[in-house]
C-alpha cells in the first residue's frame, strides 16, 4: 500500500487501540489568487510523541481524496493540487510512530473558484418525467480541444457524453429527492475542468395523511388532506385500490377529482381490509403511492362520525399567496414608478385576508349509520360543554362560525335517544394565523404578540429610512456591538474580526414575534446543512431573561446565540453601547438578516418573504451567489425573476392580480347565496361507491404486496 493509500485509511478509519484524547480544533483556509488553497492548522495542540502532520483533503465534486504528510515542525501548508470550481472538505492531523491520530482539527470546506473555461450547466426543463440538462462550452475553448464530457449526479458518474453532445435528460428520479448536477469537462490534453453544481428538487407532491372510518356494518370511509407540491408538481386525479388480507385487490375507485378528499364505500362485507391510495401526477405518466394500511369492517358502529373543514381555506390560501408575491415585487422593485399601486394593492389583499382571519369559520358534517327509524338529536360539544339547543335533526351539514382565539377549539358531538347516548370523534380546529412575515415592534409601540404584517405595513411609510433589500454598494463595517454569548455566558463585542474565514450571516429576532420565531426554525435547519462553509450568529434584539433566551435557544446547535442585555443584569460589568442595539444598526424591524465579508463589512442587508422551508433554502443560496458574485444556479429562482421584472411586466402582474382579488370579493359574496354552487363543490369533494360496482380495469391474479 503506498503511502498516499494509508492516508486515506487513516483519515476514514478509527484504531480500537487509540488510547489519548483527541483534540478537535478549528484551521484556517484561504484561496490564493493561482487558485492553490493555504492551510494552516497553528492551534492544533503540539505533543511530545508527534511524528508528522497529515492534511487530508477531499473534493466532495468526485470524491476523490488527497493526503500530504509534512513535518510535525511544520504549521502550515499549500494545497497545489486543487480543481477549479470543486468544494474541498479538508482535515488535519497529527500522528505518532505507530500512526495512531494524537490530535486533530475540525473538516473544514473552501470553494474554489470556476475557470474560465468551464461549461456552463443548467436544467431547461423539469417535470415529475424528467429532468432536461443543457450546456454551453466556453468561449475560450475550442470544440476540437475536447475529449468527452462526463455527467455527475450527487457525487456519481452517470455517462460519458462525446464532446459534440450539449444536452441529456434523466428519468429515473425520486418524487421530492434533491439533485445536484456537475458536468466533468476532459481536454485532449487530460486536463478536467468542472462546472458549478446546480441543485433541483424533483418534481412531484408529498403523499397526504389518510384515515378510516368504519360508518355502520356495511360502509368504509377513507379520506385524506391537502398535498404540498414540490418544485411545481400538480394533481390530475386519485385513485383508491381496496386489497383483501392477503393482498389481492378487491377493487379501485376512480379516477376523482384533484379536489376529492372522500370515498364512501357501501355495501363492504365483514373481514379485514387493506387500502392504497394512488396520485396521479399531472402532465406526467408517473403515480405516487401510499403504503398500505389495514382497517377491519363488519363490526357494528353507532358511533356519529365528525367531520369538518374551513369554509374560507381556499380563499384564504389564494390570498396568501398573492401578498407573498406582492411583497416580492414591490422589495425588489427597481423603478418606484408603481410603487403606490403595488402597496395600495397590497393593503386591500391584506384587509381581506383579515376579514377572513377574524373568526373561525367551518363546516361540519355529521354521519350516522343506522337501519332502524328512530328519530334523533345532535347535540354540539364545544371544549366539553354540550350545547343545550339541539341541532336540526335532518340537516348533516352545519355551518358554524366561532371566535378567533389562540387555543384550538376542541368539538364533538352526542347523539340522542339513550340507546344511541354515544358521542363522535373529537376534531381540534383552530384560527388561521395572521398574516405576517416582518414586525416593526419597535415603533408599534403595542403587544408583541401582535405581529400582523397589516398594521406593520402603515409603519413602514413612516420610517425615515426606507427598507433596504439586498447588496449594498458600498459596504461599510458594522457597527461595534455589546452583546452577551448565550452559549459561552460572557459579554463579547461584534463583529468579530481576526479568524474570521467564511461570509457570516446574521439573524436579527426578537423573542415571542411570530415570523422570528418561523425565521429561526427556517434558519436552524439551513445551518444544519452549510454549518461547515459558513458562520450562523442569531441575535435577539430585546433585553429579555437571559436564563429563558438559554432554555428557548438551547437545540440551535448550529448557530451562534447572542442577545442584547442591560448592565442591570451585571453587577460588575459596564455596557459600554447606552443606544438600543437596534437604533445602533438602523433595524427596523424583524426578522432582518446581515451577510457580513471576511472583513466584517456588511455586503447585504434584507428581509424574506417566504413561505417555507424550501424556498427559504433556495432564497439563502441565491443571496450566498450574489455576494459571492456568482450566477444563481438555482432553476426557476424566484429572486431572480423578482429582482428582473421591468415596469411592464410589474404592472401586468398587478393587473392579474386586481382581477384575482376581485374574483375572490365576489365569490365570498355569492357564498352564501348560491347553493348550487356549495352542493357541486361538496360533489366534487367525496365520491360515493359500492363494493358492487367492480371496476373493470383489475385483474384477477393482481396482487399487492402487504409486507
Amino acid at each position: 500500500m503506498s503511502e498516499h493509500e494509508s492516508d486515506v485509511v487513516l483519515f476514514h478509519s478509527t484504531n480500537p487501540n487509540i488510547q489519548t484524547k483527541i483534540y478537535r480544533t478549528k484551521i484556517f483556509l484561504k484561496l490564493l489568487s493561482n487558485g492553490h488553497i493555504f492551510v494552516d492548522w497553528s492551534d492544533l495542540p503540539k505533543h511530545k510523541n508527534t511524528r508528522q502532520c497529515v492534511i487530508h483533503y477531499k473534493s466532495l465534486n468526485n470524491n476523490r481524496s488527497h493526503a500530504i504528510r509534512v513535518s510535525r515542525q511544520k504549521r502550515n501548508v499549500i494545497l497545489e493540487k486543487i480543481e477549479s470550481g470543486h468544494l474541498y472538505e479538508i482535515h488535519v492531523c497529527t500522528v505518532d510512530e505507530s500512526n495512531r491520530i494524537i490530535a486533530s482539527s475540525e473538516r473544514a470546506q473552501i470553494q474554489t473558484i470556476m475557470s474560465n473555461e468551464a461549461p456552463t450547466l443548467r436544467v431547461t426543463k423539469s417535470t415529475p418525467d424528467f429532468i432536461m440538462l443543457e450546456w454551453e462550452k466556453s468561449n475560450d475553448v475550442k470544440l476540437s480541444d475536447i475529449e468527452l464530457y462526463k455527467l455527475i449526479i450527487n457525487g456519481n458518474s452517470k455517462a460519458m457524453l462525446p464532446s459534440t453532445e450539449n444536452k441529456f435528460v434523466i428519468n429515473d428520479g425520486k418524487f421530492g429527492k434533491r439533485y445536484v448536477f456537475r458536468l466533468e469537462m476532459t481536454q485532449k490534453d487530460q486536463k478536467i475542468i468542472s462546472s458549478l453544481p446546480v441543485n433541483v428538487d424533483w418534481p412531484g407532491v408529498t403523499m397526504p395523511k389518510l384515515h378510516a372510518f368504519v360508518n355502520g356494518t356495511e360502509e368504509l370511509i377513507i379520506c385524506w388532506g391537502d398535498s404540498r407540491s414540490i418544485n411545481d408538481g400538480n394533481i390530475e386525479s386519485y385513485m383508491l385500490h381496496l386489497y383483501d388480507s392477503e393482498g389481492r385487490l378487491l377493487n379501485q375507485f376512480g379516477p376523482n377529482a384533484a379536489e376529492c378528499r372522500q370515498v364512501w364505500i357501501k355495501d363492504m362485507i365483514k373481514g379485514v381490509y387493506f387500502y392504497v391510495l394512488e396520485i396521479k401526477l399531472a402532465n406526467s405518466n408517473k403515480s405516487i403511492y401510499s403504503k398500505p394500511m389495514k382497517i377491519e369492517c363488519g363490526r357494528e358502529s353507532s358511533i356519529p362520525i365528525l367531520t369538518c373543514d374551513y369554509s374560507d381555506a381556499n380563499n384564504q390560501k389564494r390570498l396568501v399567496n398573492m401578498a407573498y408575491h406582492l411583497i416580492n415585487i414591490r422589495d425588489n422593485m427597481k423603478s418606484k414608478r408603481l410603487f403606490e399601486k403595488c402597496e395600495n394593492q397590497l393593503k386591500h389583499i391584506l384587509s381581506t385576508l383579515n376579514d377572513l382571519t377574524d373568526s373561525v369559520r367551518l363546516n361540519l358534517t355529521i354521519e350516522l349509520k343506522s337501519n332502524d327509524n328512530i328519530p334523533r338529536k345532535y347535540y354540539l360539544i364545544i371544549d366539553g360543554q354540550e350545547n343545550p339547543a339541539p341541532m336540526p335533526c335532518l340537516v348533516k351539514d352545519f355551518p358554524l362560525e366561532l371566535p378567533r382565539r389562540d387555543k384550538p377549539y376542541a368539538l364533538a358531538v352526542s347523539v340522542t335517544p339513550a340507546l344511541y347516548g354515544t358521542k363522535s370523534n373529537t376534531v381540534l380546529v383552530e384560527a388561521s394565523d395572521h398574516f405576517s412575515f416582518f414586525c416593526a415592534h419597535f415603533h408599534q409601540q403595542r403587544s408583541i404578540e401582535s405581529c400582523s404584517y397589516m398594521q406593520t405595513l402603515s409603519y413602514e411609510k413612516q420610517l425615515a429610512r426606507s427598507m433596504h433589500q439586498g447588496l449594498i454598494k458600498s459596504p461599510k463595517m458594522m457597527t461595534n456591538i455589546q452583546v452577551y454569548d448565550l452559549n459561552e455566558n460572557k459579554i463579547v463585542s461584534l463583529p468579530l474580526l481576526g479568524n474570521v474565514h467564511r461570509l457570516t450571516i446574521i439573524l436579527f429576532y426578537i423573542n415571542g414575534c411570530i415570523p422570528s420565531k418561523m425565521h429561526l426554525n427556517y434558519f436552524s435547519t439551513y445551518a444544519s446543512s452549510h454549518c461547515t462553509k459558513y458562520n450562523f450568529i442569531s441575535i435577539n434584539c430585546n433585553q429579555n431573561d437571559i436564563d429563558d433566551l438559554k432554555n428557548f435557544t438551547e437545540n440551535l446547535t448550529d448557530i451562534q446565540c447572542y442577545t442584547d442585555f442591560s448592565s442591570e443584569d451585571f453587577k460588575y460589568e459596564q455596557k459600554e453601547n447606552k443606544t438600543s442595539l437596534h437604533e445602533l444598526l438602523s433595524i427596523d424591524g424583524v426578522p432582518l438578516y446581515f451577510v457580513l465579508d471576511f472583513s466584517g463589512h456588511v455586503v447585504w442587508k434584507g428581509r424574506l418573504c417566504i413561505s417555507n422551508q424550501l424556498k427559504y433554502d433556495l432564497a439563502m443560496d441565491h443571496i450566498i451567489a450574489r455576494v459571492n458574485q456568482l450566477q444563481c444556479s438555482t432553476e426557476n429562482c424566484e429572486l431572480c425573476y423578482y429582482s428582473s421584472m421591468n415596469d411592464t411586466c410589474i404592472d401586468s402582474e398587478l393587473n392579474n392580480t386586481a382581477r384575482n382579488l376581485q374574483l375572490i370579493i365576489q365569490q365570498r359574496l355569492e357564498q352564501y347565496g348560491n347553493k348550487q354552487l356549495e352542493k357541486e363543490k361538496h360533489n366534487r369533494t367525496r365520491q360515493i361507491v359500492s363494493m358492487k360496482q367492480k371496476s373493470t380495469e383489475i385483474n384477477d391474479n393482481e396482487y399487492y404486496s402487504i409486507i
